[in-house]
């Protein structure tokens, strides 16, 4: 899957979760996406809060403390990744 790809299809399940980043419109537009522009968007708190969600730490099986939520792991997580995209790509 190319970046694009990626990209689009999580905003796309961040955006059924409520994210209203300006990047939807974007998308939507066919305007290119710089790497710094969608840098900037995945590592917010807003989309990834958006993108992950909550989970029930009963049923959770990333690894994640219970003093941090899901998302909060999670972007943790991505980024310590070289490449975020993939990292999200295991999401979709």
């Amino acid at each position: 899957m190319k970046d694009k790809t990626i990209l689009k299809k999580a905003i796309e399940k961040a955006a059924k979760n409520r994210y209203k980043g300006s990047l939807i419109t974007k998308l939507e537009s066919g305007d290119y996406i710089t790497h710094c522009g969608y840098i900037a968007i995945i590592f917010s708190h807003s989309f990834s809060k958006a993108f992950w969600g909550e989970c029930d730490c009963s049923l959770c099986k990333s690894g994640h403390k219970e003093d941090i939520s899901y998302w909060q792991f999670q972007l943790q997580q991505m980024v310590l990744e070289k490449e975020p995209l993939k990292y999200l790509r295991k999401f979709l």
